[in-house]
């Protein structure tokens, strides 16, 4: 019982320090790759959960998420084709509208009736110069100048001739009473009609029958009108015998 326990020597204290503090070493190694490990898992996880999530957005969002990513709409659900520029749409309408007004105004019109821009009115005499005693043949010409069949009166209703001399009125079929009477004619393009007036020589403010014999010789000019279209003048002479 009164037995005393053997003392451990110095050299064994010693060793047991060593290994105490190597193993404490290895612990602490030991703990921080440890920890190195588990914070980079929970980095690895973090990273990824994005992209998960994305990816089940993406699929939850289903067909309304087809769209291409350059084609974007400015409203959700709304088709890209859509969002076409209001301006541009009218802008291209009236366009449109243009073009069919513009084709409509080169057409006929709707009654067939020749345009007063479609018709060419020319004057003529029968002959360059007229000897005393001889009554002067006034020739109005009229041609269809556009590229589509019209219809115009021809008739007397519309004609106008004019003679002048010095640059007065001496005759006018507008100043004279003559039957007036309407010649509907459809007019091919390039078709061209002739009217013809005697002139006897009068002074159609006097009288638009009788003879003026007062009238002097020399140049007169004959101008033309049809529907409110005008001829160039045409010259001719009135010889003194």
């Amino acid at each position: 019982m009164g037995s005393k326990r053997r003392r451990q020597s110095a050299e064994v204290y010693r060793r047991r320090r060593i290994l105490v503090g190597v193993l404490a070493v290895l612990f602490m190694a030991l703990g921080a790759w440890l920890a190195l490990i588990v914070t980079g898992w929970f980095d690895s996880a973090e990273t990824r959960a994005p992209a998960g999530s994305s990816s089940s957005s993406a699929e939850s969002s289903g067909p309304a998420e087809t769209g291409s990513p350059t084609q974007p709409s400015s409203e959700a659900g709304q088709d890209p084709e859509d969002t076409e520029d209001p301006e541009a749409s009218e802008t291209g309408e009236s366009g449109e509208e243009s073009a069919q007004d513009q084709d409509s105004a080169d057409g006929p019109p709707e009654d067939g009736s020749c345009r007063s821009g479609d018709l060419q009115v020319r004057a003529d005499t029968g002959s360059e110069s007229y000897a005393p005693g001889f009554a002067p043949m006034l020739v109005m010409e009229v041609e269809n100048t556009a590229d589509y069949a019209c219809t115009a009166d021809l008739g007397t209703t519309e004609q106008e001739f004019v003679v002048a001399h010095a640059g007065a009125t001496v005759f006018s079929t507008a100043e004279c009473t003559l039957t007036r009477e309407s010649l509907e004619v459809e007019l091919e393009p390039g078709q061209v009609e002739q009217a013809h007036f005697t002139w006897p020589r009068s002074d159609s403010s006097a009288d638009c029958t009788e003879p003026d014999r007062s009238l002097s010789p020399g140049s007169y000019e004959l101008t033309v009108s049809l529907q409110g279209v005008r001829s160039e003048p045409h010259e001719f002479i009135l010889s003194e015998g």
